[in-house]
């Protein structure tokens, strides 16, 4: 029961050490062999109950600052997500049982499908995949231009079965020295190609000169409305220093105007005051509002300013926070009534409505074609905060034509924990999976400019006020996933299907235990 416990725990800290800030992601590459070797000779019973808290301890490691925005938020994380850990543990158990020779060759498709069905649902949060654990290795992730960051899970979870293997020896010695070849090639097959990849990028030949304002406002105080001049004249200074360096836009971060923009007449002007005068158009996030089918709406946005243009282009969040910034069911009376709980609370929390519609921000406009028209081809998405780790969603922005990416966000709830880390480096596989420069505008930091290959420069430190003006590339060209898809992770997942049928056709009852014997990896 001790080293039962024990690896389970093993588990959960091999995986909090693997996610940045750590820069340790080769700690992912043995990861899943605590809980590999946990899982054999269990009954499908004992599967479940080691699954679930082996799940628990993982989250706890990495999701645990959850806390600090919403506790009923951290308290269905850590109910909820542990179930996905739980059914990957109870497949492998049990194709395992039924092909005890081979099938572990099947698990990384497993993974990969259970990462991938994360992303669906009112509770999707699509935030501990083992792919971001590599996103400090450049060169190993250049390949997610094709795969996106499930391939790059799928690569780890290969590494972590190959080496389960050779170091339990269970396969038999001719298959110990396959796997002698094989894990080397595995491992140095994506570095090379990323080796080369980064080497042979091309120079940008289109940029754009972007402002990034970090105005650092304390979130507890930010919807208080006696600090709305004050947080609005914050950002004013900010900007005005920003335009000193001559930048094509300016953007301030997610919620930057804690009030309907839409509707202030006063600050518009304020801001359109320099926006006609210096010819540069602003994004900020804000909250918004519309009247239809009989009841107001709410919803966290983003606006865009142009100059000499009275209508504001606006983008309402899609991807909603769990628990955050809405409920999930919550048509339902027992979550209704924690949906009213929230939205009561002093945390800038409620329950928005989603955004339908993918819409894209052109820097320029016809009233102002004369003095920036090399400027005219960029077009641009904007994700908002958690809709940067849903890489199907920011991949139909660039689908649609964006020649770069605007992710703003406020991570100022989590303080300093590893979550805005965590939330900067997802970006980095965004940018590589669709080949756009990001310029990220965070309130309290991490603000940043990363290129399409996943080279970061001009990070701001957490919690400082500062400004950022920095050339950011804009890149024409397509890749695999942004015009495919999630093909590769619909494959895994019909691979997983139909093995995992297969077993459960041939496997007479699901409640049979597991006998001496007949195990995943051993006693063969």
């Amino acid at each position: 029961m001790k080293i039962k416990l024990f690896l389970s725990i093993l588990t959960g800290i091999l995986f909090a050490l693997s996610f940045p800030p750590f820069r340790s992601g080769f700690l992912a590459y043995g990861a899943l062999i605590p809980l590999f070797y946990l899982l054999r000779n269990q009954s499908l019973k004992e599967t479940l109950r080691w699954g679930y808290l082996t799940g628990l301890f993982i989250y706890c490691g990495t999701l645990f600052w959850i806390g600090y925005v919403t506790m009923p938020g951290l308290i269905g994380a850590l109910l909820v997500l542990p179930l996905y850990i739980m059914l990957y543990s109870f497949i492998q158990r049990l194709i395992l049982i039924r092909f005890p020779h081979k099938g572990f060759l099947f698990l990384p498709f497993v993974w990969t499908a259970i990462e991938y069905l994360q992303s669906f649902g009112d509770i999707a949060f699509p935030w501990v995949y083992l792919g971001y654990t590599q996103s400090y290795y450049l060169p190993i992730i250049q390949f997610a231009e094709y795969t996106s960051v499930f391939g790059v899970s799928f690569w780890v979870v290969c590494l972590n079965v190959l080496l389960y293997e050779l170091l339990f020896g269970f396969s038999g010695r001719s298959h110990r020295k396959l796997f002698l070849w094989i894990l080397p090639i595995l491992f140095f097959l994506p570095l090379l190609f990323g080796v080369w990849v980064l080497a042979h990028a091309p120079a940008p030949t289109d940029s754009v000169r972007i402002a990034l304002i970090q105005g650092n406002i304390d979130p507890f105080e930010k919807w208080n409305p006696q600090n709305n001049e004050r947080i609005f004249s914050t950002y004013d200074s900010l900007t005005r220093s920003a335009l000193q360096h001559n930048p094509d836009l300016i953007v301030w971060p997610e919620t930057a105007t804690p009030f309907y923009l839409r509707s202030e007449y006063r600050y518009q002007q304020m801001i359109r005051h320099w926006v006609d005068g210096h010819q540069v158009p602003l994004l900020t996030g804000s909250i918004d509002y519309e009247y239809s089918q009989g009841r107001q709406h709410y919803f966290n946005s983003a606006l865009m300013i142009r100059p000499n243009e009275l209508n504001l282009a606006v983008y309402a969040k899609m991807r909603l926070v769990p628990f955050s910034e809405k409920v999930p069911f919550s048509d339902f009376l027992p979550v209704a009534f924690l949906r009213d709980w929230l939205m009561q609370t002093p945390l800038g929390v409620g329950d928005y409505s989603r955004g339908n519609r993918y819409t894209l921000f052109q820097l320029t406009n016809d009233f102002n074609a004369e003095s920036m028209q090399e400027k005219r081809g960029a077009v641009f998405g904007v994700p908002i905060c958690y809709e940067s780790a849903f890489p199907d969603l920011v991949r139909r922005f660039v689908k649609r034509g964006a020649t770069f990416l605007v992710v703003i966000t406020n991570d100022a709830w989590f303080g300093r924990t590893s979550a805005p880390f965590q939330h900067q480096q997802i970006s980095v596989l965004r940018a590589v999976e669709t080949r756009k420069s990001i310029a990220r505008c965070a309130n309290t930091g991490i603000s940043c400019f990363i290129d399409p290959y996943g080279r970061t420069r001009a990070s701001t430190p957490l919690f400082q006020t500062a400004t950022v003006v920095e050339n950011l590339e804009l890149c024409h060209s397509s890749t695999v996933y942004v015009r495919y898809g999630n093909i590769f992770a619909a494959f895994c997942l019909c691979i997983a299907s139909l093995v995992l049928l297969t077993a459960l056709i041939r496997f007479r009852s699901l409640r049979i235990r597991a006998v001496d014997g007949t195990s995943e990896f051993t006693n063969r």
